[in-house]
């Protein structure tokens, strides 16, 4: 989702995922101290955000005016999200040096308090992983009755280096428990355990023999399994000592700044020239390179998946859990070592120009590791295909017939801005699926929003347009109070029949618009969760690189701010700011139990409303398929019966349950018996829902087909052909082996499926005449 941002992943990880992305080789330099100085060109960067927020935000405020106690709080948190590493009395030093002057450095570009804040925290992380390194190797009491709570993201700074030390004995302890209860078997020796911890002398043998724990078919011994465990602990910290070892001042910098950004609303940032040209790959779906989705794994860049049509798999050489330890330019460029080396470099060496060659180093996944091997590559223009829009037509019973109806999948508004562009357009997309789904005879279309976390305004407008006539899509408002009114104007109507809009809680920004647009106008079905995202502010990207003369081109580049300068607001005058858009028919969901809504974040803008607009929606285009409460009640109605008496919805409460008593839990135990035991019951829910969603996907999906986009089908027949040339060389069996795999991920989805059978309540209503007799609501007046 786009809210999710440079602040947000620098807290996850700081959670000690062992999946660190932005991680370095375990003999990598630390970054000098000295190294931390504000350059002229960071002093102009800060200069500009902090013009830009006062001058261009939609709150129209001098940074002076926020708090700057919180601010340095904040800045802190997105370093120590887990509240572990600074202690009380750092952050009240800092704010009683820094906050009475920080407007002021800030004004004048000056980084030094982000300098020095995060040097603290670089200083406190090393000494704590050195205490780390002596006190994983002593021995840890799981017999105890002592809890953790490792959500401390509320939580208060230790005040004192021992409370510290106390808190982490209960973190480390928490972290080997997690790792001994991954690494063994049921199987398990009394007098290991014991060797482990001579406090479990204490526990009563019955007690451990109720559980099944005996020596048989024990493949690791608990004395092994906890060798591995530190070691796994120890590589961890050596990873998460190396990551902050190795960020550079342009990092700080982009945190500092960020940071700032979100003292007025989460959704303002500051982009280094990296991050502002991942934004851009981003918005284009397209981007030139080999095709190859890459991660860090080790230190070693790894290949989890290559694209379809892309240089790497038309080239058959590469295989996912492939590593590249080597690149260079070209076939005589200089082969650089990147084991250890940070995964955003070695992309940025592996992109280039289009039709220019890059030479990797391979490290196969499978054999030999000590094997290597040397690819020439061309670049090319790789379309993100697997982001685009997609179809899929249902056939779907409902009494002694089979209802036709076509879903289209849009992940995200996309778009370089400009029609006819090159680059693939949301709205020309979903316009060609329209097309193809109305020549396979569908009777009704779902739109499923419900991933699509925003994009491109213009196309969110142009693609309410393909459902509507002419009329309004959006109200923006300005910080000074400006309303502009955006509209479409073509009165070509790409499908005039039944529509629903499926959505969730991840619906955001330009999917609020669609879907509260397609609302106001009466002309479309609202299903999924209660409400969705919540997003309902407008950003603007300032690029700082701007002049394109010879000697602006010499300069270092420079990043841009992503700035929140407008709110908007839908024809009816409501925001969607914090309430999002309100389904007409609500379908259980998960959903509702996470801390995903706007409103979860930090500064979030307040809800507020402007005066409605007075259009005459014209819908006779749509003559017994526009939506009002009648409909929705009798609608509702039926899907609440259904709700009451399938059994998927017996197996999703269920879910729902278990994910509502994991989320309410707060502290986990730090006994080991008793975790067993939590975890043996966790395995027995698990195995036994799966057993459920097997049976279910396996006897109840409606049989369908899918519909792609004419650019999808050219990649995929470019990639069987490629399959069918590596089943030459490799044999039939491999190829099939593939296909089997692909074939057995079926997916069993619950509020689609029920969504479908609503669409097919209303598509039988209407054929029987009954919307006639309901269509009650005036046109011209939409429905709350």
């Amino acid at each position: 989702m786009s809210h999710f941002n440079q602040t947000t992943l620098r807290r996850a990880l700081m959670l000690f995922s062992a999946t660190i992305l932005l991680i370095t080789s375990l003999h990598a330099e630390a970054v000098d101290v000295n190294s931390f100085q504000t350059t002229s060109t960071m002093r102009d960067e800060t200069k500009e955000v902090v013009s830009r927020l006062e001058n261009s935000h939609y709150l129209g405020q001098d940074i002076s005016e926020i708090d700057q106690a919180e601010f340095i709080a904040d800045y802190m948190t997105d370093w120590d999200s887990q509240r572990m590493f600074y202690l009380q009395t750092d952050l009240a030093d800092f704010q009683r040096r820094f906050a009475p002057s920080l407007d002021k450095l800030l004004s004048n570009g000056r980084l030094m308090p982000a300098f020095e804040i995060f040097l603290k925290f670089r200083t406190n992380v090393e000494s704590r992983i050195v205490w780390i390194q002596n006190r994983i190797n002593e021995p840890f009491d799981f017999a105890s009755a002592a809890t953790y709570a490792p959500d401390r993201s509320e939580a208060e700074w230790p005040a004192s280096l021992t409370e510290a030390n106390q808190l982490w004995e209960r973190r480390l302890q928490f972290e080997m428990l997690n790792e001994l209860l991954a690494l063994l078997e049921p199987g398990t020796d009394l007098d290991d355990l014991r060797e482990i911890s001579p406090e479990l002398d204490k526990v009563a043998p019955e007690g451990l023999e109720d559980q099944g724990i005996d020596n048989s078919d024990a493949p690791k011994s608990v004395e092994e399994a906890m060798a591995e465990a530190r070691e796994n602990l120890n590589k961890r910290y050596d990873r998460l000592l190396k990551w902050v070892q190795e960020i550079e001042a342009s990092d700080v910098q982009e945190t500092f700044l960020t940071a700032l950004t979100h003292q007025y609303d989460p959704h303002s940032t500051f982009m280094s020239a990296d991050t502002l040209e991942e934004f851009s790959i981003a918005m284009r779906n397209s981007l030139v390179g080999i095709g190859a989705v890459l991660s860090d794994d080790d230190g070693y860049c790894t290949i989890r998946e290559l694209l379809p049509g892309g240089p790497a798999e038309r080239s058959g050489k590469l295989q996912p859990e492939d590593q590249i330890v080597g690149v260079a330019q070209g076939k005589d460029g200089e082969m650089v070592d990147t084991i250890g080396m940070k995964l955003s470099k070695i992309v940025k060496m592996i992109r280039g120009k289009k039709g220019t060659e890059v030479r990797l180093r391979i490290r196969p996944g499978d054999g030999d590791p000590s094997v290597r091997k040397e690819i020439i590559l061309v670049r090319d223009e790789i379309k993100l295909t697997a982001k685009l829009a997609k179809a899929e037509v249902f056939e779907v019973p409902a009494g002694d017939r089979t209802v036709t109806i076509g879903v289209i999948d849009l992940p995200a508004f996309y778009g370089s801005g400009e029609p006819g562009s090159g680059y693939n357009s949301t709205t020309e997309d979903v316009e060609e699926l329209i097309g193809k789904l109305k020549d396979m005879g569908v009777e009704g279309i779902v739109l499923d929003l419900r991933a699509n976390g925003g994009g491109l305004l213009s196309e969110a407008i142009r693609l309410t347009g393909l459902f509507i006539p002419v009329g309004p899509v959006v109200q923006v408002r300005d910080y000074v109070g400006k309303v502009q009114e955006f509209l479409d104007d073509d009165p070509k109507v790409a499908w005039n029949g039944p529509l629903m809009v499926l959505v969730s809680r991840f619906s955001a920004s330009a999917s609020e618009i669609t879907a509260g647009a397609l609302k106001n106008h009466q002309r479309a079905l609202i299903v999924g969760d209660e409400l969705t995202h919540g997003k309902g502010t407008v950003q603007a990207v300032f690029d700082m690189n701007r002049g394109g003369n010879w000697f602006t081109s010499l300069r270092p580049r420079k990043g841009a701010a992503k700035v929140t300068v407008q709110k908007y607001y839908l024809p009816d005058g409501s925001s969607t700011q914090i309430e999002g858009v309100k389904s007409d028919i609500v379908l259980p969901s998960v959903n509702r139990y996470l801390a995903i809504g706007e409103g979860e974040f930090d500064h979030a803008m307040e809800w507020d409303s402007i005066n409605s607009l007075e259009w005459d929606y014209d819908n006779s285009h749509v003559e017994g398929f526009m939506v009002n409460q009648a409909i929705v009640d009798q609608l509702t109605d039926r899907s609440q019966s259904r709700q009451s008496s399938l059994e998927e919805f017996t197996y999703l409460q269920e879910n729902i349950d278990w994910v509502k008593n994991r989320q309410e839990q707060k502290e986990f135990s730090l006994n080991l018996n008793e975790r067993r035991e939590r975890r043996a019951s966790d395995n027995d829910f698990r195995d036994k829902m799966e057993a459920m969603y097997d049976a279910l996907a396996e006897s109840l999906n409606f049989s369908s087909n899918e519909v792609l986009l004419s650019v999808t089908e050219e990649q995929n027949r470019e990639h069987d052909e490629l399959m069918a040339a590596q089943a030459e060389e490799f044999g039939d069996d491999v190829v099939a082996e593939a296909e089997e795999e692909e074939a057995a991920k079926a997916t069993f989805d619950i509020q689609l499926r029920e969504s479908l059978r609503i669409m097919a309540d209303w598509i039988a209503i209407s054929k029987d005449g009954s919307s006639q007799a309901l269509a009650s609501t005036p046109a011209g007046e939409p429905r709350s």
